[in-house]
């Protein structure tokens, strides 16, 4: 949550993984929007719900009824978000399902802090919707099995990911994807993004520590 120079604010609709609503969360954003006199609600990148444009009083209302903390603690031992195309059961495309996996990889603890901030892309063909070769990890399904990809990054300063393994299975890729994470934050420097971690180390000596 964050306030801009003319003293609007935003905050997120908690509960929202991988832009995946039911009816109750539509009622439930349309219930808030009405009640609070919400100027925008922005679907963002990452597929999460905010608020944008409250004036101070209503925010901290709005905060208050949805249990956020004023400032939102960042899971450090936890990827930032998981973005998911709809996958197998819901597109035609979808080589495997991807709800699943989202819920799979949002939930891994790991074994520390993270060195910054990790977004993930999950994507249920090689159309690549949620462009996982430009995430910190990246997952892509093929018939054969999960692509796995680690340092891609779409900033100022873009990089496509390096491909770690594929052929993967649901439990090998979240195993993995686990192994990669926990490789990376007790490797890198704090506030090291993992595009820039594998200019530095590179794929053959992630590889090594990851696929033993």
């Amino acid at each position: 949550m964050t306030t801009t120079e003319n003293h609007k604010t935003f905050c997120p609709m908690p509960g929202i993984n991988a832009g995946m609503l039911s009816l109750q969360d539509l009622e439930r954003i349309t219930e808030l929007v009405r009640k609070y006199d919400i100027p925008m609600v922005k679907v963002t990148s990452a597929q999460r719900f905010f608020f944008h444009g409250l004036e101070p009083e209503k925010h901290k209302e709005l905060v208050q009824e949805l249990g956020l903390p004023a400032k939102p603690p960042h899971a450090r031992n936890r990827v930032h978000y998981v973005q998911a195309c709809p996958g197998k059961n819901w597109c035609k495309f979808g080589s495997r399902p991807t709800e699943e996996m989202a819920k799979a990889i949002g939930a891994l603890e790991l074994a520390g802090p993270l060195p910054y901030k990790v977004k993930v892309g999950i994507s249920g063909c090689r159309m690549c919707c949620c462009e996982s070769w430009m995430r910190d990890i990246g997952l892509i399904a093929e018939k054969k099995g999960w692509r796995l990809i680690f340092g891609g990054n779409a900033a100022g300063k873009p990089r496509i990911g390096d491909l770690v393994a594929e052929e993967l299975s649901d439990d090998q890729a979240v195993e993995l994807v686990k192994k990669t994470l926990n490789y990376y934050l007790t490797t890198a420097k704090y506030k090291t993004r993992s595009a820039r971690f594998m200019e530095r180390v590179g794929i053959e000596e992630l590889q090594r520590n990851v696929l033993a």
